[in-house]
């Protein structure tokens, strides 16, 4: 019974140095109150690319270096414009070799992203040209089976016409093997249309 006497009179001491403290403490929005941490409160506030402090690199303070490109990122200097997608179908070629994986690959890229308007085969008549949405050009029209990849690529990448522009949905090397995946259709088209003669 006295351990459980001694054990109450210890909790209410406790008790009552915590009630102490919470009003000795308590906010008074007329005076500033006391900070038990001022160091976290007040750190040096700087943001990156908004100029440097003295002694401090740029690199340090998360300038970029002059020319750098974000990891995952390939510059494309190139604008929406016809003469731009000219001068791409002169200056870019596709850097990947028609592979079976590469092929595979885009294959699906071309029936995830191409399909709905170009159709399966390309002929420019997939599902959603049966709902009003303008049907694209057959890829196989002479004007698409003699561009250069490089200008298909243009096109792919900023869009052209009704066509939008897929580089923020595709990326660079799958947009390159959706196009070797239409060189192969327009191939197969081809060497069925020698057959038949």
């Amino acid at each position: 019974m006295m351990k459980i006497r001694a054990l109450n009179v210890v909790l209410c001491l406790v008790l009552a140095g915590i009630w102490a403290f919470l009003v000795f403490s308590r906010p008074d929005h007329s005076r500033r109150n006391f900070r038990w941490l001022p160091q976290m409160e007040d750190t040096l506030a700087f943001e990156t690319q908004r100029g440097f402090l003295p002694g401090i690199p740029k690199q340090a303070a998360g300038a970029a270096v002059e020319g750098a490109v974000a990891r995952g990122a390939m510059p494309f200097s190139y604008k929406a414009t016809p003469e731009d997608a000219a001068s791409a179908g002169r200056e870019l070629s596709n850097p990947l070799k028609s592979t079976p994986d590469n092929l595979q690959r885009g294959a699906q890229i071309f029936a995830a992203y191409c399909f709905p308007c170009h159709g399966p085969g390309g002929n420019g008549d997939g599902p959603v040209t049966k709902r009003g949405v303008p049907a694209p050009p057959s890829l196989f029209d002479d004007k698409v089976t003699t561009m250069p990849d490089g200008k298909m690529y243009h096109i792919v990448t900023l869009g052209q016409g009704n066509m939008a522009a897929y580089a923020s949905q595709i990326e660079r090397d799958d947009r390159w093997r959706a196009i070797l995946h239409v060189r192969a259709l327009q191939a197969a088209a081809a060497k069925a249309k020698e057959k038949a003669k």
